[in-house]
């Protein structure tokens, strides 16, 4: 990126080095606050924490004196804020895009990973020509942001490679991320999870003050106290036994507006007083709509925060003219097929039974969930 003219002329050889051993530092720790199994614990957290704030508690706790020692010129509130803030200054906001943006590096490299250990390929694309693409676009204050500040952009011979780079993450939602079976797995490690901490911590996490006992947590203790209680936990029985409910019906992958809302809500209550309030006989998976699933996370500005003004517009990928490098468009408006996907939101909810009642269930379910979609339909006629 060094030699993109842009960067060529605002820093020097040593000021860039010193950028980049920064944003390396970032994207090495940015994680480390992580809770066992990643992402599937996070509601565990206390007070509404979120992984980055035990990120930023581990980085001055255990990796202080590391840093100063081994990187001099690199100071740690200066790592701390990169990550708590997003950006250090105006012309710097590039940098917290490249842990945490439209095109971050995490994405870049998890959506590759994944599919590989999968066994899929839904989730490849030509990282090649996006590295090749990838520039940074300073803002006039007329799209994306405000005046000022420098974002990552792409040039327009790149326009195709974040097509399949967006559309990869989209498939590998849909295929992996929320396949049923991993979705029912989520709910029953999750709720272990609960009654296991409920045992000695109250029922959540040790908070970010108390790093030694949070950091004895990890995959292989979680793995011992699921074994240690396989007879007598009933959510550790199901996952050591692997006896987990069947889908019996699963709406469309993409619900919108009000009468969609209406019905799967009456279908879950419905649902409940058919097949009764057994937490292991049944099982309905609607979290996906509270989830960042729109397959651009912060690229539709609609989603963007109404109280940070700084942060609006930093919705769309910033596409620059490779004839005309002052002329900057939003990739929204050059690629149809992203404009239409920004506007989708993956909201799938599942229905769950045991294995002996899926046939039943399911026939129950299309019956009423047709029924009920007819009488919203009766109900918009005569008012419309």
């Amino acid at each position: 990126m060094y030699k993109r003219p842009i960067i060529h002329k605002q820093f020097d050889k040593k000021d860039f080095n010193r950028l980049r051993q920064l944003v390396r530092l970032a994207a090495l720790l940015h994680d480390v606050g992580h809770a066992p199994f990643s992402h599937g614990s996070e509601e565990l957290f206390p007070n509404d924490l979120k992984h980055e704030d035990y990120s930023i508690a581990i980085i001055r706790s255990c990796f202080s004196s590391i840093i100063e020692k081994y990187f001099p010129d690199i100071k740690v509130d200066e790592l701390t804020t990169l990550l708590r803030e997003g950006y250090l200054s105006a012309e710097l906001v590039f940098l917290g895009k490249i842990i945490d943006g439209e095109l971050d590096a995490d994405k870049l490299d998890y959506l590759l990973r994944d599919s590989y250990y999968c066994g899929v390929r839904y989730g490849k694309y030509d990282l090649e020509r996006i590295l090749d693409t990838i520039t940074v676009v300073p803002t006039d204050g007329t799209l994306s942001g405000p005046a000022g500040f420098w974002l990552l952009g792409i040039d327009s011979d790149g326009i195709q490679a974040v097509e399949e780079l967006i559309f990869a993450r989209y498939w590998m939602f849909i295929q992996v991320y929320f396949h049923k079976t991993r979705r029912i797995y989520d709910h029953y490690l999750v709720s272990f999870l609960k009654n296991f901490l409920e045992e000695e911590y109250g029922g959540h996490y040790p908070s970010p003050d108390n790093l030694d006992l949070y950091l004895a947590f990890d995959d292989c203790t979680i793995f011992e106290a699921l074994i240690k209680r396989k007879d007598t936990n009933i959510w550790a029985q199901q996952i050591y036994e692997r006896k987990h409910l069947s889908e019996a019906f699963v709406t469309l992958p993409h619900q919108t507006g009000l009468d969609s809302y209406l019905i799967i809500k009456d279908l879950i209550q419905l649902f409940v007083v058919k097949f009764g309030q057994d937490p292991i006989g049944i099982y309905v998976d609607d979290k996906a709509r509270k989830l960042p699933t729109n397959p651009f996370f912060g690229m539709n500005q609609q989603e963007e925060s109404e109280d940070d003004e700084d942060a609006k517009g930093f919705a769309s990928i910033v596409v620059q003219d490779k004839h005309n490098p002052e002329n900057n468009r939003s990739i929204f408006e050059l690629s149809l097929p992203l404009q239409l996907l920004s506007k989708r939101k993956i909201n799938i909810v599942r229905f769950y039974v045991k294995r002996d009642m899926k046939e039943e269930a399911a026939v129950w379910c299309n019956e009423q969930y047709a029924c009920l979609k007819q009488k919203v339909k009766q109900i918009t006629e005569r008012w419309t």
